[in-house]
């Protein structure tokens, strides 16, 4: 704008310097409109009073104590409140235009929560993730860990290409020799298999999955990370930072599969399936011991890195799946950006071993994935993607599933 006022050469024009307040939000004053959206919502929905009306008058400004700084689990939101841009989030500042930014439904994979959230991308990039409106499950809003789950979306040490044990080394081969191989060995090895899984991967995985290892007595296990104490949004109910950081533990449990120890799982094995979990804690002897590993995934684990089989596969914003949150509430998610290399979803990947083995025809979409675990699973009979729309819908055994 004008660097002087119109009024009178006397009268210097006011300038406000940019304010830190807190770990991530930057406050304009130049821009604010003092509509106090943000003081309303950290008093009346977060609890936490920390900001104000400071002065009065043509001096008004938002401000904040001294002594305290923006960081409540839920402070985020008031970049999002605010209507002219005066709080601006640190982590996303500089890195795009809005106009430039891609648009995609998501599930955030902090907690088992299961906030809807809008996945932004420029050029094949997640660049950040801000929450989409469902009055069933968080209503407009996500939390500061949540925001934040988009770092490891963009890693770079990914599996690009399926890899087949060649001694000690492993050789790059097509999907076709890779999916044979599989074929061959879950054909030509008998006693019990392990099935060691992630709770962050789509229901129609862990179905396939489970699917895939139906002739062995199969020991099916999946871990949580969990930490002391929630974080509620006071002002909504039933919204919180949940203890139980998994995006799809009550699909894991809906599916059928336990929470355990997978060194455990692994004792006596013939053939270990891992699927998306990163290992860690397990016993590199205990991984050995076991005739063939067979590892899919987008990041493979130092201690997987003599499997038998590896298979790359895409992560959560990369392929169209959907999770079932701690309500019980089944939800998709849509692609947002593209695989590297070879990388395919891990649906797609375990339906077409399926259909090398002879047990299917595969699934050629997320969708019709969903519907065939309708056919087998009664709890998921009635539903499918269209009738679910980006609201979700409730198994017909939704408390059963929460941990």
């Amino acid at each position: 704008g004008r660097s002087r006022t119109r009024y009178s050469p006397e009268f210097p024009k006011r300038f406000n310097p940019v304010e830190d307040f807190g770990p991530d939000i930057l406050y304009i004053p130049n821009r604010c409109i003092l509509c106090t959206r943000c003081v309303r919502f950290m008093e009346d929905v977060a609890d936490a009073p920390v900001l104000n009306v400071s002065e009065r008058g043509d001096r008004a400004f938002i401000g904040i104590h001294s002594d305290q700084v923006l960081d409540h689990a839920w402070a985020g939101n008031v970049v999002d409140l605010c209507p002219v841009g005066s709080l601006l989030s640190k982590d996303s500042l500089h890195k795009a235009r809005a106009w430039e930014l891609d648009k995609t439904a998501g599930i955030c994979t902090g907690c088992s929560q299961g906030c809807n959230i809008n996945v932004d991308t420029r050029n094949n990039v997640v660049v950040r993730l801000r929450p989409r409106s469902n009055e069933d499950v968080n209503r407009y809003f996500m939390c500061d860990h949540g925001r934040k789950e988009y770092r490891w979306m963009n890693r770079g040490d990914r599996v690009e290409v399926p890899l087949l044990q060649d001694g000690e080394h492993h050789a790059a081969v097509d999907w076709d020799h890779a999916l044979q191989r599989v074929s061959e060995i879950l054909a030509g090895t008998s006693g019990r298999a392990a099935l060691i899984v992630s709770p962050n991967v789509s229901n129609e995985a862990l179905f396939f999955a489970k699917r895939s290892l139906a002739k062995f007595e199969t020991r099916a296990v999946f871990r949580v990370h969990r930490v002391d104490g929630e974080a509620p949004l006071a002002g909504v109910p039933n919204l919180a930072l949940r203890e139980e950081r998994a995006a799809n533990a009550s699909g894991a449990r809906a599916l059928g599969f336990a929470e355990g120890d997978p060194n455990d799982a692994l004792d006596g094995a013939s053939v270990a399936l891992v699927l998306g979990d990163d290992l860690e804690g397990v016993e590199e002897a205990r991984l050995e011991g076991v005739g063939y590993v067979i590892y899919v995934g987008s990041m493979l684990p130092t201690v997987a890195r003599g499997a038998a089989v590896i298979l790359p596969a895409a992560n959560t914003v990369e392929e169209d799946g959907s999770f079932i949150n701690r309500d019980g509430r089944v939800q998709r998610y849509q692609q947002a950006k593209s695989a590297p290399g070879m990388a395919r979803p891990a649906w797609w990947i375990l339906a077409e071993l399926l259909r090398e083995m002879g047990e299917g025809d595969g699934a050629d979409t997320a969708a019709h994935a969903f519907d065939m675990i309708g056919t087998v699973e009664k709890d998921f009979e009635g539903l499918s993607y269209e009738a679910m729309g980006f609201r979700g819908q409730k198994l017909a055994t939704a408390g059963a599933v929460s941990g």
